[in-house]
């Protein structure tokens, strides 16, 4: 409407007007439908209408003029006005694009504060923004749950006063990362809370203005106690023992390497139980833990919670002393440590008795390395139980070299049946009452291409802790068969057999196997075993050793007196034979009740129906003695020295059969 009185004032007025009247009003027209074109443009409707009104107005005005030189001005009229409808109308649609734009960012900027806060509420994480001075802005009530502070205290305040007071030495490392000017991440708080110790993560990178100036820091804080402390939790699980909550064999070896590689002064425990494995199989696992927990328990009263106590495995345990004092004390530390084993066990259900040795090392930061270290506790640990168990011995140079010895002899006897380095040597036994040779007993023998000649009480040990004496045993029983059905026919033949050999289950068949191969007469052939063989499940020794006899071999029982036999024994086993152990034999001419008790096994033998045997005979009158005991063989070097098969044969061939001088 107002376009419509606007435009009427130009058609009436403009034809009749002057050139300079008409000059201006030409141009204010112009620039109306200029403007009014672009001030209208929010309205587009009224704004194609205006700028319509107007051109038309404008155009009647040149046609009521009559003067045809405005033909030209029309035509520009008719160009211009499209032109600024099109204008117009295009500044309309950017201006809509804008605001729809406007509209959207507040809808999505509303959309996202929403869904932080909801975020904020609902997970462990919260935002955390400063300004350019490093002061916290925007706090959100979950900031302040997760730092446990109150918003009073947070706000217009810096990280630094707030972490300061809980946790230094994270405030040290945010306030390094905040200076650097660089993005961080997983930057740990950690502190103590109202609920117990908290841990939280730190997120941020700097903001820059739309000029690029720093502006200050955005970021993430989570809350990661839960993580820390389910890694706190497997970390201790891989380096504790879980039956007895001690540190673990890995906590240990990490903790000496360290120390040795400070050279730290150090001593080292090697601990071992010593009856452990029978109360396990007597008792059963579930009493043997129970056991190992007790052991535990005791070790750390005595030793303090500041010593490193350490389970290695099975009844295996170690302890490490590093302060000064202490390891001037470790021999006695050692002894009071094998004093406290051997004290009984009150256990729920019964009252129990184990034992250990200890094994000491001591490093006074010398160079060595970890696994010399733990060897050489080894090492002292092996001399504690062959001295009889019970007891800490300290290692020493000397014990190295005879473990050296010890791993050479042990590395070359698994070789010694192959390169033929083992030999049996054969002892006779002599009937004191017709003064024949009645029998022979093979021993075996080794002789290294370095060391020489090996004893077999030096190397037989080592063959039942390596696994090699059944080897070693088969190939002795195989051998003495062998020779038995030639050399030695019409001698009863005595092969030794470790009581190792009957736990394994086909020493039956490997016993028959050689009897049937070199057909030998079971009465001709005896095994001797040593009372060892009750120290181990006594059922199942008495189980083989009647299959045995059903086989018609002979049993003799060595060294007979010197170890665990009782009466009760020699009324279960199935032996044949007692042969007397040199000890008694020895004292025979030094103790008057040493006969006596020789003729008290001697009437016991006869009485059971078992022939004896007196070994390590070596004067005529230890053979006098035994012969007025009642023994009814001897052997010894009194009738001979173990020789090799030519030399027995050659021996026996020249042997005299009229009795010494003394003998009935």
């Amino acid at each position: 409407m107002l376009g419509s009185v606007w435009a009427f004032i130009p058609v009436f007025w403009f034809p009749g007007a002057s050139d300079s009247q008409q000059l201006t009003i030409a141009t204010l027209l112009t620039g109306m439908i200029g403007a009014g074109g672009f001030v209208l443009n929010p309205l587009p409707l009224a704004s194609v209408a205006y700028v319509t009104v107007f051109s038309a107005s404008a155009l009647a005005a040149l046609w009521r003029s009559g003067n045809p030189a405005y033909s030209g001005v029309a035509a520009l009229v008719s160009v211009y006005a499209p032109l600024v409808t099109l204008a117009a109308l295009t500044a309309w649609r950017k201006s809509m694009a804008l605001i729809n734009a406007e509209s959207q960012s507040q809808q999505q900027e509303q959309t996202i504060s929403v869904l932080l806060s909801d975020f904020e509420q609902n997970a462990g994480d919260a935002l955390w923004e400063t300004d350019a001075a490093g002061r916290l802005v925007h706090i959100s009530p979950k900031f302040c749950e997760l730092l446990q502070v109150s918003e009073e205290k947070v706000a217009g305040n810096t990280w630094m006063s707030i972490l300061v007071p809980i946790d230094a030495t994270g405030a040290v490392s945010l306030s390094e990362a905040l200076a650097s000017g660089k993005p961080f991440k997983e930057l740990q708080i950690s502190f103590k809370g109202a609920t117990g110790n908290r841990h939280i993560q730190l997120n941020g990178k700097a903001l820059q203005d739309d000029d690029g100036i720093f502006s200050g820091w955005r970021g993430v804080v989570s809350d990661v106690t839960e993580k820390v402390q389910s890694t706190n939790l497997l970390r201790q699980l891989a380096h504790t023992d879980s039956l007895t909550g001690l540190t673990n064999r890995f906590k240990l070896r990490e903790f000496l390497t360290e120390k040795v590689a400070g050279k730290h002064p150090l001593a080292l425990l090697s601990i071992d139980l010593d009856r452990f494995k029978a109360i396990n199989d007597r008792h059963g696992h579930s009493v043997g833990d129970d056991v190992l927990r007790l052991i535990a328990q005791r070790l750390r009263q005595q030793l303090g919670p500041q010593t490193m106590i350490a389970r290695l495995g099975g009844d295996e345990f170690a302890v490490v002393l590093v302060e000064p004092g202490d390891i001037q004390q470790a021999p006695t530390l050692g002894r009071r440590v094998v004093h406290l084993l051997q004290e009984p066990l009150d256990l729920s259900v019964r009252r129990l008795t184990v034992g250990g040795s200890v094994g000491l090392t001591i490093s006074h930061g010398e160079a060595v390395t970890l696994d010399e270290l733990m060897v050489q506790a080894d090492i002292a640990l092996y001399a504690a139980k062959d001295a009889g168990r019970g007891q800490c011995v300290a290692y020493t140079p000397e014990l190295g070299a005879v473990n050296q010895r010890r791993a050479t002899l042990e590395h070359g006897l698994r070789q010694a049946l192959h390169k033929q380095e083992l030999q049996l040597y054969w002892q006779p036994k002599v009937d004191l009452t017709t003064w024949k040779i009645v029998g022979a007993e093979t021993l075996m023998r080794w002789r290294h291409p370095v060391l020489g000649w090996i004893s077999p009480g030096e190397f037989i040990p080592i063959a039942e802790q390596n696994g090699m004496i059944a080897a070693l045993g088969s190939w002795a029983l195989l051998e003495a068969c062998r020779m038995h059905s030639s050399a030695l026919a019409g001698l009863k033949v005595s092969v030794n057999v470790s009581s190792m050999q009957l736990r394994d289950e086909s020493f039956l068949s490997v016993l028959q196997d050689a009897m049937d191969e070199f057909q030998i007469n079971p009465g001709q052939l005896e095994l001797e075993l040593t009372e060892s063989v009750f120290l181990e499940s006594a059922d199942h020794a008495l189980g083989m050793l009647h299959a045995i006899k059903k086989t018609g071999v002979k049993l003799a029982m060595d060294d007979f007196g010197t170890g665990y036999s009782s009466l009760s024994y020699l009324r279960s086993f199935p032996f044949d034979t007692l042969k007397i152990d040199r000890t008694f034999v020895i004292e025979l001419v030094e103790k008057k009740d040493a006969e006596a008790v020789v003729q008290m096994i001697t009437g016991l033998a006869q009485t059971l129906g078992m022939r004896t045997v007196c070994e390590g005979v070596e004067t005529p009158q230890q053979l006098e003695a035994i012969q007025r005991a009642g023994c009814d063989e001897v052997q010894g070097y009194i009738v001979a020295k173990p020789m090799p098969l030519q030399e027995f044969v050659v021996f026996r061939e020249n042997w005299d059969k009229t009795k010494p001088t003394g003998l009935r």
